[in-house]
């Protein structure tokens, strides 16, 4: 039961916008930018970055050790996070 509340927060974080909180504006992740972007070496940094930071500020209980883009189909992302107990959670924004 634990797991799943931790992937649950890590998917609930990802999926949410920067600024779309009205009583908690920091809270989320910058992923959005992403989405009509084209997939290079920079896309994939940021990728990288914008996860880290908004897991690394919200969800102290994990610690990601790996991003990966599974795939980027009609303006949905999806990622792998890979953490460091080699547990895998999904997220599609």
């Amino acid at each position: 039961m634990y797991y799943v509340s931790v992937q649950e927060s890590i998917k609930d974080i990802l999926i949410t916008p920067l600024g779309s909180r009205v009583m908690l504006p920091e809270y989320g992740s910058r992923l959005f930018e992403l989405v009509d972007r084209k997939i290079d070496d920079e896309f994939r940094a940021d990728l990288t970055t914008y996860a880290f930071e908004a897991i690394e500020r919200w969800e102290p209980r994990v610690k990601i050790s790996e991003v990966r883009l599974k795939s980027l189909i009609e303006g949905k992302l999806n990622i792998a996070l890979v953490l460091d107990n080699n547990e895998t959670v999904e997220a599609t924004v």
